[in-house]
C-alpha cells in the first residue's frame, strides 16, 4: 500500500496543482486515520511529533512526509480552534501546497483550508508569508489561528503600518507571518531604501561590523521569500495589481508657488468648454487639451506669473490645468473619494472601501483638495516602487485562494506559473439567481428595489443590497426610507463595523445595504427562521467592470449549502454600460417597464471579457515598464 501511494503521489505531483484524485483521496484518507491516532497523545506527544519531522524544501514531494504532515496539522487545528477540517479543506490545501489555486466557494472555509499548507510548509523548514485583502483580517487571522499554531510548536506574526522596526523584525522572525498583501510589499521597499542609503564603508568595516553587532547596521525586516500563501488571492494580484506599491516621503522643499497654482487652475477651468478647448475620453477615463485650451491657459497664467517662477513649479501649466479638469470632470465625490475631517480620502474602486493613506500622483490629489475647498497638502516624491507582480514573484513558492479564478486560468499561468484547482463544495448549492432585470433609469430601478426589499423584508428573508460606491448606496437607503424599510447603510464610512455588521445580514428579516466588497472574507450566517423564508436574497445594484466581482456579491447567498438567491438590476447610466456600449443604454432608455432580455445578458458578458482583457494589459504595460527601469538603472550602475 505505501508504495502504491507514493507512486501515486509522484503522478499526482507532476500534474500540478490538480495533481490525481485517487491520489488525492488516498493522501487524506489516510491522513484522517493517523491524526485519530494522534488525537489520544498526549499534548506534550503530539507537539514532539511536529519537531521530529525531517525538514526541507523537497520534504512536501514524499508522500510518506506529506500524510504525516497533513494528519498533525488536522489534529492541530482540532486542539487548537476546536473544529475538524473537511476533506475539500484537506483538498484545497493540498492544491496550494503544490503552488496552485484553490478556487473555492463563498462560506466554504478558505481560512481553516489556508491553515493547513501555512502549517505544512512550515514544518518543512521554510518561512512563510500568509497576504490577506486588509489588515482586519490579516490581525484576526493571526489572532484566531495562533492557538493552532502553538500546539505544534510553531509561532505566528502580524506586520502592521504602525510598528517600529523592532516589532516588525520580531514579526518576520516568527515561523508564519501574516500581513496584507501591500504591506509586505511596502516592508520589502523599505528595506531596500534602508540598504541603499547604507554609508559606504571602508574596506574591512562591513565584516567588523557583523562581527561586533554594530548598531548602525541598517535593519532589514524580511528575512527571505520562501512561501507566500494569498488569501482573495484575484483581489490581491489582479485588482491591485493595476496599480504599483509605490513607497513615498514628503518633499524635502516646500513650493508655495506650486501649491497657488493649483488654485488658480481650480479656478481657470471653469472657463474653458468640452470639445472647445479640451476633450474627455470616457473609456480611458483621460482630457486632454485642444489647441484653443492650450492658447486660453497659456495667457492665462502669462497675467500671473513670470517665465523665472513658471521654471520653479513641479510641472509644466498645461498639467495643473489637465489635474483640475481630470478632478472636475472624472472624479465623484463619495464615489471616487470621501471628505473626512477636512481632508480627501480615495475610495478603493474593487472594494468600495477608504484608503486614507492614499493619495493620486502629477497633482491629481491637490486638484481634487483644490475642487473641494481643502487645505492641499505639498506634494509628496517617489522614493522608491515596485510592481506587485514583481514583488510576488519573488517568492519560490506562491499559492492561494479565491472563490473566483477559474475564468482566466490561462492568465494565471501566464502571469505566475500557477495552474487553478476548482475545489468541489462540500455540499450541494441551492442558490437560485434570478434573470437580470433592466430599467429605463436609475429612478425606476430604485423604486424597483424598494418595493422588492420591502416584499421579502415583510415575509422574513434577509436582503444584502450590493452597490458599486458610497453614493450609489446612499441612493439605495433613500429609497428603503421612502417605503418604510428599516436598514444597516455599510460603505466606507463605517468600516470599523464592517464585519459584525455583514456577519449579522443573514438574520430574519435584516436589510444591510453595503458597497459591493464590504466584510469580503466575512461569513454571512442565516438563521433558522431566515432559512424558512429562503435564505439571504442578495440584490446586486449594477454589474461590475469585471465578471469576478458579480460572481463574489452572488456568492455571498446560498453558502455551504443553504438556500439563497440572487439578482442584478441594470439602469442605462451605469458605469459598463455608459462607458463601453451607449446603444444599449439608448435601448434601455426606451423601456416601458422592467424586462429581461438574454441578448442584453450576452453583450454584457462580452463587455466584461473585453474589460479583463484590457485591465490584463494595464498590468502586463506595469511590470513591462519596471523591468525596463530595471535594466536602465542597472546599466548605469
Amino acid at each position: 500500500m505505501r508504495k502504491s501511494i507514493a507512486a501515486a503521489m509522484r503522478n499526482a505531483w507532476a500534474k500540478r496543482p490538480g495533481g490525481n484524485t485517487l491520489a488525492d483521496k488516498l493522501l487524506i484518507s489516510r491522513s484522517a486515520e493517523r491524526s485519530d491516532v494522534m488525537s489520544r497523545w498526549s499534548a506534550g506527544e503530539f507537539r514532539s511529533s511536529a519537531t521530529r519531522l525531517p525538514r526541507s524544501n523537497s520534504a512536501v514531494t514524499d508522500a510518506n512526509w506529506l500524510i504525516e504532515a497533513l494528519a498533525i496539522s488536522r489534529e492541530a487545528i482540532r486542539r487548537g480552534l476546536g473544529v475538524v477540517p473537511y476533506d475539500v479543506q484537506i483538498l484545497a490545501g493540498l492544491t496550494m501546497i503544490r503552488g496552485g489555486i484553490a478556487e473555492m466557494q463563498t462560506g466554504e472555509g478558505k481560512t481553516i483550508a489556508g491553515t493547513i499548507p501555512a502549517m505544512v510548509l512550515a514544518m518543512s523548514g521554510r518561512q512563510v508569508h500568509v497576504a490577506t485583502t486588509n489588515a482586519y483580517l490579516a490581525a484576526r487571522d493571526q489572532q484566531t489561528l495562533a492557538p493552532a499554531f502553538e500546539t505544534i510548536g510553531l509561532t505566528c506574526g502580524l506586520s502592521e503600518a504602525t510598528q517600529s522596526i523592532d516589532a516588525k523584525k520580531a514579526a518576520y522572525g516568527c515561523d508564519i507571518t501574516f500581513a496584507t498583501g501591500y504591506q509586505f510589499g511596502f516592508d520589502y521597499l523599505r528595506d531596500q531604501v534602508s540598504i541603499a542609503n547604507r554609508p559606504i564603508r571602508r574596506l574591512g568595516r562591513g565584516l567588523r561590523d557583523q562581527l561586533s553587532g554594530d548598531a548602525s547596521e541598517p535593519l532589514r525586516v524580511q528575512r527571505q521569500h520562501h512561501v507566500a500563501i494569498v488569501d482573495e488571492i484575484d483581489s490581491v494580484l489582479i485588482d491591485e495589481a493595476m496599480t504599483p506599491l509605490v513607497l513615498s516621503a514628503a518633499s524635502p522643499f516646500d513650493n508655495n508657488d506650486a501649491i497657488e497654482v493649483v488654485r488658480w487652475a481650480n479656478e481657470f477651468v471653469d472657463e474653458l468648454h468640452v470639445d472647445d478647448d479640451f476633450v474627455i475620453d470616457p473609456n480611458t477615463e483621460s482630457v486632454r487639451l485642444l489647441p484653443e485650451g492650450a492658447r486660453r491657459a497659456a495667457e492665462w497664467l502669462g497675467d500671473r506669473m513670470s517665465v523665472q517662477a513658471c521654471w520653479r513649479l513641479d510641472r509644466p501649466w498645461a498639467g495643473y490645468v489637465t489635474a483640475a479638469l481630470r478632478a472636475k470632470h472624472l472624479l465623484v465625490r463619495n464615489k471616487d473619494y470621501v471628505v473626512c475631517d477636512g481632508e480627501v480620502q480615495i475610495v478603493d474602486g474593487p472594494t468600495g472601501r477608504i484608503v486614507p493613506d492614499r493619495q493620486w500622483n502629477e497633482g491629481l490629489h491637490q486638484a481634487v483638495q483644490a475642487k473641494e475647498g481643502v487645505a492641499i497638502n505639498h506634494e509628496r516624491v517617489t522614493i522608491s516602487r515596485i510592481a506587485r507582480q514583481s514583488y510576488f514573484r519573488r517568492y519560490v513558492h506562491l499559492s492561494g485562494m479565491t472563490g473566483t479564478a477559474g475564468n482566466q486560468p490561462k492568465r494565471w499561468k501566464a502571469d505566475y506559473g500557477m495552474g487553478v484547482e476548482t475545489i468541489p463544495t462540500r455540499l450541494p448549492c441551492l442558490r437560485i439567481e434570478h434573470a437580470t432585470m433592466y430599467f429605463a433609469s436609475d429612478v425606476f430601478r430604485m423604486e424597483a428595489i424598494g418595493r422588492d426589499v420591502l416584499g421579502r423584508s415583510r415575509s422574513g428573508q434577509p436582503v444584502l443590497v450590493g452597490t458599486r460606491s458610497i453614493d450609489q448606496s446612499q441612493r439605495v437607503s433613500a429609497a428603503l426610507t421612502t417605503v418604510g424599510v428599516g436598514h444597516r447603510l455599510l460603505n466606507g464610512l463605517q468600516d470599523q463595523r464592517e464585519s459584525e455588521l455583514v456577519a449579522s445580514a443573514g438574520v430574519r428579516g435584516a436589510v444591510t445595504v453595503a458597497t459591493n466588497m464590504a466584510g469580503r472574507g466575512t461569513d454571512i450566517t442565516s438563521d433558522a427562521d431566515a432559512l424558512l423564508a429562503g435564505g439571504l436574497h442578495v440584490i446586486a445594484v449594477e454589474r461590475n467592470l469585471t465578471r469576478r466581482v458579480d460572481r463574489q456579491l452572488l456568492g455571498r447567498a446560498g453558502r455551504q449549502g443553504q438556500p439563497g438567491s440572487g439578482q442584478f438590476m441594470i439602469a442605462p447610466d451605469d458605469e459598463l454600460i455608459r462607458r463601453y456600449t451607449p446603444g444599449l443604454a439608448k435601448k434601455m432608455r426606451n423601456l416601458k417597464n422592467a424586462a429581461s432580455n438574454r441578448a442584453w445578458d450576452q453583450t454584457i458578458e462580452d463587455l466584461q471579457c473585453a474589460v479583463e482583457l484590457d485591465q490584463a494589459e494595464v498590468r502586463e504595460s506595469i511590470l513591462n515598464n519596471e523591468i525596463h527601469l530595471n535594466g536602465l538603472r542597472q546599466h548605469v550602475a
